[in-house]
């Protein structure tokens, strides 16, 4: 079988055990676990993910190591990961982190981790920059060529796989959410004899009171038949 054969079908069988995740946190360890099994060179694999304000969060690792590498590099603003998730760059290559000018407050913390490479490729879609995945190895130039290219394409098909199954559990919430303010206003309705718009106020008005999200305050008149104007933050 040709090489470029064998390499799109194993692709191909990645994208589909990413695809098979039924949530984000295991699609995210699924993500680190095969990036370090198939990555030349790999020896540790973490995702950094973008939140509120360009925070950056690492949900999911092989090992302990990549956390506190990351955390260093959050910390500090600094780094591969950070610049792969925070800026427009595609991939970050580090052959030898303790001699590399870039980043000289992080090499030398990292250094003293046992880490020498670090290949930091973003993670992202036609939406965004979700983050970035991020490859360790113990060694100096322990990322190649190919290992470069492997990382890449990876990384493209795990940002697709992720983009995915957010946009999924975020349509499960928005469902969810919406049944369950539909049984709160049902019982409003039905106590106070009042409309589908005036049950929907009493609820909104008990939220911004209490500056409680809606579907918490439904959730508990759903549950418990409380009026939302009685409803106290304790109670929630």
């Amino acid at each position: 079988m040709e090489p470029d054969t064998q390499m799109a079908r194993l692709f191909a069988e990645m994208a589909r055990e990413l695809a098979a995740q039924e949530a984000l946190d295991k699609t995210l360890e699924q993500t680190v676990r095969l990036a370090a099994a198939t990555v030349p060179g790999c020896e540790y694999a973490g995702v950094s993910i973008l939140g509120p304000g360009k925070r950056l969060d690492t949900p999911a690792c092989t090992a302990s190591v990549v956390i506190d590498c990351d955390r260093i590099q959050y910390e500090l603003g600094e780094g591969p990961c950070v610049q792969a998730a925070r800026e427009e760059v595609i991939v970050v290559q580090v052959d030898d982190l303790v001699s590399d000018p870039r980043w000289p407050r992080f090499a030398a913390r990292a250094g003293d981790l046992g880490i020498g490479s670090v290949l930091s490729c973003q993670l992202s879609t036609s939406r965004g920059t979700l983050g970035s995945l991020n490859l360790y190895a113990a060694g100096t130039k322990a990322f190649d060529a190919a290992s470069r290219e492997v990382a890449v394409i990876y990384a493209a098909h795990a940002g697709i796989a992720l983009a995915s199954i957010r946009l999924e559990s975020a349509l499960r919430s928005a469902i969810s959410s919406r049944q369950t303010i539909g049984e709160a206003m049902g019982v409003l309705m039905e106590r106070h004899r009042i409309s589908a718009r005036q049950s929907f106020e009493m609820l909104s008005q008990a939220s911004q009171n209490l500056n409680i999200k809606l579907r918490d305050i439904a959730g508990r008149v759903a549950h418990t038949g409380v009026d939302p104007g009685r409803l106290t933050r304790d109670d929630l």
